[in-house]
């Protein structure tokens, strides 16, 4: 009876530190579970820090980026402004003042547009100056002297204007292929075109032009009953004006093609007009880079 009892009593023991220790499981299983949400609440604050460090990181480098492409068109333009170190070459080679090389600085897909402008210009200035001689040797014979001066203006601002207004513009645009310079090409050369037309034609007295400050059509038959070779002269730089008026109608549409298909377009060219713009307020009201 006795050694039953001490069984009963070993097996209650037993029953009791059973219950106590499952007790304990399963305060250390509440605990555990506590644990594992206070770690993810924890993940997620450091997930949250994380994305605002990691945005402030992008804003940083769009910062930087964006500073940097300022100063490489700064760069650029002076760069251009100066020649980009390379030793001027143009007009002629004892009196050179920036440099003008096609084949080493246009991009092929551009090469033989710029090549049809350039000889546009040639033809346009050698127009020019015969007409200047033309209007010279009438002053001698008949004393037209303001003829002549208006001859001498259309040449001396024709030439150097074109170059800077249009050529360089559309030289300079093949070289960078940017938008914004072919949309000025295209304002300053229909300028142009205008004028090729107007000294075609050549109307006395329109526009307070000088009956013979221009060789054109509608002074060409009394050119001829006058002296001959003045009438002769006249003849080629009426002519001479007419081709460059049917090249420079070939050289817009051609130019035009090139322009669409390097994948430009005007809105492309109104967009960079205002970062221009931007540029330029910017940086001290540098022009276009295009110029």
């Amino acid at each position: 009876a006795a050694e039953g009892g001490r069984s009963a009593f070993r097996s209650a023991t037993s029953a009791f530190k059973g219950a106590f220790g499952g007790g304990s499981s399963s305060a250390s299983a509440v605990g555990g579970t506590q644990g594992a949400m206070g770690t993810s609440a924890g993940g997620g604050g450091a997930s949250a820090a994380s994305l605002t460090a990691a945005r402030r990181d992008l804003e940083r480098r769009e910062a930087e980026i964006l500073r940097r492409e300022r100063d490489l068109e700064v760069r650029e333009r002076s760069a251009r402004s100066g020649g980009g170190g390379k030793t001027p070459n143009w007009p002629f080679s004892f009196w050179a003042f920036t440099y003008h090389n096609i084949s080493d600085e246009i991009h092929p897909h551009h090469r033989s547009c710029v090549r049809f402008c350039y000889t546009v210009y040639c033809v346009f200035a050698l127009a020019l100056v015969s007409n200047f001689f033309v209007a010279m040797a009438r002053m001698f014979l008949h004393m037209d002297f303001a003829a002549f001066l208006m001859a001498f203006i259309y040449m001396v601002c024709g030439i150097p204007g074109a170059y800077m207004l249009w050529y360089r513009r559309v030289y300079n645009s093949c070289k960078t292929d940017r938008a914004f310079g072919f949309l000025w090409f295209f304002l300053m050369f229909m300028v142009h075109i205008g004028f090729v037309f107007f000294a075609t034609l050549a109307p006395p007295n329109m526009f307070g032009a000088q009956k013979w400050s221009l060789c054109g059509i509608l002074n060409l038959n009394e050119a001829l009953q006058g002296n001959k070779a003045i009438g002769v002269m006249h003849t080629i730089v009426m002519l001479l004006f007419a081709a460059d008026s049917v090249l420079s109608v070939l050289a817009i549409r051609w130019v035009y093609s090139s322009f669409r298909s390097g994948g430009h377009t005007l809105e492309q060219a109104r967009a960079e007009a205002y970062r221009e713009g931007i540029a330029a307020a910017t940086t001290g009201g540098i022009g276009s880079a295009a110029v």
